[in-house]
């Protein structure tokens, strides 16, 4: 439904860039760009590029935007911190997030990568956002983790790794949209 709503940009907004970071194998890199509650554009793959060529790619594009993002929020697990640390030595204001360590509030998510993704379905809940209507990979992939709860109560995402053994491909362009909500849901 967020794909066929007619949600304005905040113009007043600085945009939060969320990156899922590849290498050389089957999986895509993805950086989505939110605009508080709108997504406008189709989140941007590539795939084979070297750690440095990313950066290069993120620096080039963060050069060419006319509204510059007020925090690009990088996946340091593996090999992103790479790209986090490149990016950083360049000025862009980089933040690295570990969705594997403590969630940033206390409660009722196993780790942090939980919590971002149950902070992105309160986003779709709100009925007050938009993606764009023409990004099928975006739509199939938020629909692809499964979750359960552990036995203290708290909410579990499923593994890429538990998700590949059911013949899913890593969502990437989840992953980044999830990540800009490291900056904040706003």
């Amino acid at each position: 439904q967020a794909s066929q709503r007619d949600i304005e940009i905040d113009e007043e907004l600085a945009p939060i860039w969320g990156i899922d970071i590849s290498r050389f194998g089957d999986d895509k890199s993805a950086l989505c760009e939110r605009f508080g509650n709108v997504v406008p554009d189709e989140i941007e793959t590539w795939q084979k590029m070297d750690l440095m060529a990313t950066a290069g790619r993120i620096k080039h594009r963060y050069d060419q935007s006319t509204n510059k993002p007020s925090m690009i929020c990088v996946d340091v697990i593996g090999i992103g911190a790479g790209v986090v640390d490149r990016l950083r030595e360049q000025g862009l204001p980089v933040v690295g997030v570990n969705s594997g360590e403590s969630p940033s509030i206390a409660g009722g998510h196993l780790n942090l990568r939980a919590e971002l993704w149950d902070m992105a379905k309160t986003w779709f809940e709100s009925r007050k956002c938009r993606i764009p209507k023409e990004d099928q990979d975006l739509i199939g992939e938020l629909s692809v983790p499964r979750y359960k709860f552990t036995s203290n109560g708290k909410l579990q995402l499923e593994s890429k790794d538990e998700m590949k053994k059911r013949g899913i491909r890593s969502p990437n362009k989840a992953d980044a949209f999830v990540l800009t909500f490291a900056g904040g849901a706003g």
